[in-house]
């Protein structure tokens, strides 16, 4: 058998790429958020008490530290062949973990799950890679939105549909479902090749890939200053969204179904949605229609505070539109983000660019919750609209930088024979 690998201009090829991407997010995805929103569920429903429930956050240390071996992606072999690795890790971790049910093996199951985060983070790191390489300038929305489209699939099998295996058929069961599930992902990634042009890997270049050589790169740094901005008030206003429900007087499975699938569908729809406008209207202007539509369902979350009028239904439907909308959001900011990436080291600069986001978000949620305790929910989203204004006011400078200083080399066009 063959395999056809064409450039982003052909329309079947496309969608194969772009599927292929997206399966590799939806594989990474399908780990953070079983241990995000599905583990803490089954460890409470066996008793566990929230403390040691919250100590699953240090399994997230991971995608916050991974810019520290991003290099060696860009260094050493291809990031098919990281891929496949990590995606080969990934499946013995899940089968590994079939026989340590957290109710016994607590902490067997937590150095699994930190070693399959490790996995995860750097197959992120080489599917990052892969994905500013097989995309330039003009086909940029198409891949952001395959990412994050294929991150929130992921999200709902993971966070979703892995507890109605475990449910029904026990942790075992549920657990070699998973990796059957990357395995499944995986196929693809095994049958193609050449999906993105090589890159030089002489000696001179390879000792020249680095954080310092991401810290030179003006366009990125400047971008960066941009992202921490916005991503400061969009990250401010989704933190207690959940707490926030609670205290409207909502009830748990309702909190559930919209945090879970629903939001899951709605960011798989607007990110689809927000991809065709990334193309059709550039990613400036498609930064700046998400940001406006950010800060209005913010401010109308804080106008509804202030002035008494937030009902649980109208809170509800708010906080729906904002999680296509931060989908949106996601799908321009990564587009912009693959342009600021020096194509030399893309694994290096958009594990940077990511890492600090992650710890961005950390940081908005500590912000978030002193903010609310003191002042209210009206002000925390007042005060993050106003971010999210501000971030405006350095888009133009920003932005059009990196589109005029960008550079990738698009996808090859040729056959690998087998």
């Amino acid at each position: 058998m063959s395999t056809a690998v064409v450039n982003f201009a052909g329309r079947s090829a496309s969608w194969a790429v772009l599927g292929l991407l997206a399966g590799l997010y939806a594989a990474q995805s399908v780990t953070g958020s079983m241990v995000q929103t599905a583990l803490p569920v089954v460890l409470r429903d066996a008793g566990m008490p929230l403390d040691q429930i919250g100590y699953l956050a240090v399994l997230f240390l991971p995608w916050a530290l991974k810019f520290l071996w991003a290099p060696l992606v860009d260094r050493f072999l291809s990031e098919r062949i990281w891929i496949l690795s990590c995606q080969l890790g990934i499946i013995l971790c899940f089968l590994a973990a079939t026989v340590l049910p957290p109710q016994t093996h607590m902490g067997a199951l937590a150095a699994v799950l930190l070693v399959m985060g490790v996995f995860a983070s750097t197959q992120d790191v080489a599917t990052d890679s892969l994905a500013v390489r097989a995309s330039d300038v003009a086909t940029r929305g198409f891949a952001s939105g395959a990412s994050t489209a294929g991150a929130y699939l992921g999200f709902l099998i993971g966070g979703g549909l892995w507890l109605v295996v475990y449910q029904h058929a026990g942790w075992a069961v549920s657990m070699a479902a998973m990796a059957g599930f990357v395995l499944l992902l995986t196929i693809p990634v095994l049958l193609s090749g050449g999906l993105a042009a090589s890159r030089n890997k002489t000696a001179s270049a390879v000792r020249t890939v680095g954080l310092r050589k991401t810290i030179a790169n003006r366009t990125l740094m400047q971008g960066l200053v941009f992202l921490a901005v916005y991503q400061i008030g969009l990250r401010m206003g989704q933190a207690l969204t959940g707490p926030y429900l609670v205290d409207k007087g909502i009830a748990l499975d309702t909190i559930g179904i919209l945090r879970g699938a629903g939001g899951a569908v709605a960011g798989f729809i607007a990110s689809s949605l927000g991809a065709l406008l990334v193309q059709a209207a550039g990613i400036p202007r498609a930064i700046g229609i998400a940001a406006v539509l950010n800060v209005l369902l913010l401010l109308a979350l804080g106008v509804a505070e202030f002035t008494g009028l937030a009902t649980p239904v109208l809170a509800l439907g708010i906080l729906l539109m904002q999680v296509g909308a931060v989908a949106f959001s996601f799908v321009a900011l990564y587009a912009a983000m693959m342009n600021w990436c020096n194509p030399e080291q893309t694994a290096t600069d958009f594990a940077a660019l990511q890492s600090v986001d992650a710890i961005l978000a950390i940081a908005a949620s500590s912000v978030a919750g002193l903010l609310a305790s003191a002042f209210g929910y009206g002000w925390l989203f007042a005060a993050s609209a106003v971010f999210i204004l501000a971030a405006l006011l350095l888009a133009p400078r920003t932005l059009g930088a990196s589109i005029r200083t960008a550079r990738g080399p698009a996808l090859p066009e040729k056959v690998s024979e087998p």
